[in-house]
């Protein structure tokens, strides 16, 4: 297949196969050798069998009760009211849309861009989400249209085994409610062990005064996984549901990884450790079942074979899950 994928990335061409920094989105454009543009120049994308389209999240200015809120500035939303896609079936025979963040922000934006955007995803030939628990949102909105899993994706360097990990735990994100941190942050506390995070642009102001927490520097995924690699325990009680890279990182050590079990990855590599949207109580148990050193070694030895055995880290599975679909 001839590939071609548009995001909000300012780069052009193809991704190097030993590409540092190669989150779930460009190990599939790398794995599907594809041509990557910046979204607003799609009216040079022309003769491809398949594009793929990622629209960005663009800052909304409603807080989650939909109250707007001052000083907050919508990014420029001009590709939503473009004819981006009605260009792009025009000159390539496929146009797909990929699901970028949770599948309810959208609902964030103004109420003609809403509409905007459900009519963009409506016009596409396939719709691909992180999720089946996103499938289900995608099909309900559009009855009629493809709508299937584009499953996440690593492709992993040789990285050198870490002799041991260190009595430590992370959690996934800062203490916001799209990260839900200060949940994961009680509950990562029943280990009695030092506690990390990284620092992203949802950290608040004041983290650094929490007890027993400690700030990771942002990195680049490879740098990542090498951070990653040095701990014991992990906790991603996040509420909102996206690509489950975390969890993923988390089986290739081995780390066991309390979270979400709307996440795909989360529930086939740590299907005992998955819990529902703020079940505190029940990850509090789990918590304290994992202190339990036969139950770490299970949960530990499951997640990395599970990963390797399945199409996450198998990329020639993963083309062929894709073909199969584009192809139907």
């Amino acid at each position: 297949m001839n590939v071609a994928f548009l995001t909000e990335t300012g780069y052009q061409g193809k991704w190097p196969l030993n590409f540092p920094n190669a989150r779930t989105e460009i190990a599939w454009q790398i794995t599907l050798n594809a041509d990557h543009y910046n979204i607003h120049n799609y009216n040079n994308v022309k003769g491809y069998d398949v594009v793929f389209v990622i629209f960005p999240k663009s800052t909304v200015k409603l807080n989650s009760i939909g109250i707007e809120m001052n000083g907050v500035a919508d990014r420029d939303m001009a590709i939503y009211t473009s004819p981006i896609i009605e260009v792009l079936k025009e000159h390539n025979k496929k146009v797909c849309n990929i699901q970028e963040g949770p599948s309810w922000f959208f609902n964030d934006y103004n109420l003609d861009i809403q509409f905007h955007f459900y009519n963009k995803l409506s016009e596409c030939d396939i719709l691909f989400a992180h999720n089946y628990s996103d499938v289900r949102f995608y099909s309900g909105l559009f009855r009629s249209k493809r709508v299937d899993v584009i499953p996440t994706l690593m492709i992993s360097p040789d990285f050198a085994c870490p002799s041991h990990k260190q009595n430590k735990a992370i959690i996934e994100g800062n203490f916001a409610r799209w990260y839900g941190g200060f949940q994961s942050y009680i509950v990562a506390s029943t280990f009695d062990c030092p506690i990390y995070v990284p620092s992203s642009h949802c950290k608040r102001n004041g983290e650094e005064q929490v007890p027993n927490l400690h700030h990771l520097p942002w990195v680049n995924w490879n740098q990542w996984m090498l951070q990653l690699s040095e701990f014991k325990y992990a906790v991603n009680i996040m509420p909102t549901v996206a690509a489950g890279t975390f969890s993923m990182n988390c089986a290739y050590w081995g780390i066991p990884c309390i979270g979400n079990v709307n996440v795909d990855t989360q529930n086939t590599l740590f299907p005992r450790y998955s819990v529902g949207d703020y079940d505190i109580d029940t990850a509090q148990r789990m918590a304290d079942a994992l202190l339990d050193d036969a139950e770490y070694k299970s949960v530990s030895e499951y997640a990395q074979e599970t990963l390797r055995d399945s199409y996450h880290l198998d990329r020639r599975l993963w083309l062929e899950h894709m073909e199969k679909i584009i192809n139907g």
